[in-house]
């Protein structure tokens, strides 16, 4: 029988018997298991960084698409019994306290509470799929600018929309790491544009069988390379760049700059990991002073200023910031080495040429003050021309011609400003470059 409660996350958290409520929603099964004790410690660990006010709708018996897959494939093989049903966990800010209370409430008014999901798998690595507003998050986790999807959900009922970046734990045995790094992109991507579609576990495992040398379960890993490879056959044009570049850093920020999500190879002692880097923490714009360039000795590159970036990694709650240089803080001389873009593939100029032309540009015809500032990303078309449209800084003039401007479905914007108007977010001029073009 399904059984449904509310708990403020604060008291979970807090009272070991409110926490016990759950415990005993779990299926006897889960609550046998000699890991359960670390179970709870991980489920504590993701709620930890949410806003302790916020309110929590559990619904048991919970059939989650992604974890069936898993489960059918993999974990019904297997003679250790496993339970095939999950819990969702969703999140709402403060304005019931009973599921009656909720039961009451406008659809209207649940949507305007409504604050993301969370499934709990019936195994150890207990994190399933999970979309959570940046909303939720305590500080300094909601001070970030990420790249967000809407997705669909329900709760009790109710059809709610939910802006988030996909997140999982893997499970250490069918979903290693890199598969869900891969499943995580494609899960944004295919619920982002119509152009794609999310993937289930055994589709991403099935494709990647024709280009392995070896089984690919129990899996070991994925490669750099068949990371790329399954990015690839979903439709897009990957890049795959090497710490060996001396621009690493600033293709790095730039690409995160163009809202585009990465997937994130990282070394360390304790030996490869993958994650995804979805956008990058708010940086303060008076301090820029790092990044000047050719012969304009006074002119500040803005990627060179960005330190710290958003990671959603599937050993840590979603939305963790960490420095570039220290992507993961868990991991003893963590360094990433290298990250794959996910373009779409009418895009053929990538950032190091774009970045060039419009540094040989400014070089050659600009005159700005010292301290100015210049920023590279990449966009559509439609996108620069809405926000052209709603820019209250543009003349009705200026915005005329932009609008008339022709120009391809994707483009390279290069803006430069002068210190003062970027601190303001301001520009001065712009070099539009034509990213469907390969030169």
């Amino acid at each position: 029988m399904i059984k449904q409660y509310v708990v403020n996350i604060g008291t979970f958290l807090g009272d070991k018997n409110v926490s016990d409520i759950l415990i005993n929603q779990m299926p006897l099964v889960v609550r046998k298991d000699e890991q359960f004790g670390k179970y709870m410690d991980r489920l504590r660990a993701h709620l930890s960084v949410l806003r302790a006010e916020l309110m929590m709708v559990v619904e048991t018996e919970y059939v989650d698409a992604v974890f069936r897959d898993t489960y059918y494939n993999y974990f019904s093989t297997k003679l250790k019994p496993y339970y095939r049903n999950c819990v969702r966990l969703s999140f709402f800010e403060p304005g019931f306290s009973t599921v009656e209370e909720f039961s009451r409430l406008p659809e209207g008014e649940v949507q305007r509470l409504y604050l993301g999901f969370m499934v709990l798998r019936p195994i150890g690595k207990c994190i399933g799929r999970n979309i959570i507003s940046p909303k939720a998050k305590v500080a300094p986790y909601n001070n970030v600018k990420t790249t967000l999807a809407e997705f669909h959900a329900t709760c009790l009922g109710v059809k709610l929309t939910v802006e988030g970046f996909p997140h999982a734990s893997q499970d250490g045995e069918y979903m290693t790491c890199a598969e869900t790094t891969t499943w995580n992109l494609m899960e944004y991507f295919g619920n982002k544009y119509a152009l794609y579609r999310p993937m289930l576990p055994s589709e991403l495992i099935n494709n990647l069988h024709a280009f392995s040398t070896q089984r690919m379960v129990p899996s070991s890993g994925l490669t750099v390379q068949q990371i790329s490879m399954a990015i690839e056959q979903q439709g897009f044009s990957a890049l795959l760049y090497s710490n060996k570049d001396a621009r690493f850093k600033e293709l790095f920020t730039c690409y995160v700059e163009s809202g585009l999500p990465l997937a994130v190879a990282i070394s360390s002692k304790a030996g490869g990991h993958a994650v995804v880097c979805i956008g990058r923490e708010e940086v303060d714009r008076s301090r820029m002073n790092n990044g000047m360039y050719l012969g304009k000795t006074g002119y500040v590159i803005w990627n060179y200023n960005v330190d710290k970036f958003v990671f959603n990694d599937d050993n840590r709650p979603s939305y963790m910031i960490d420095e570039f240089t220290k992507p993961t803080q868990y991991l003893t001389n963590a360094a990433i080495q290298s990250f794959i873009v996910p373009l779409h593939k009418k895009i053929y100029l990538p950032a190091e040429q774009a970045i060039d032309t419009s540094h040989f540009i400014i070089n050659k015809e600009f005159t700005f003050a010292t301290g100015s500032v210049v920023r590279t990303f990449l966009t559509s078309c439609r996108s620069y021309r809405e926000y052209i449209r709603r820019n209250p800084d543009f003349t009705d003039a200026l915005k005329l011609a932009y609008l008339k401007l022709e120009m391809p479905k994707f483009i390279w914007v290069t803006e430069v400003s002068t210190s003062a108007d970027f601190q303001q977010s301001k520009v001065n001029s712009l070099i539009i470059l034509d990213a469907t073009s390969p030169t």
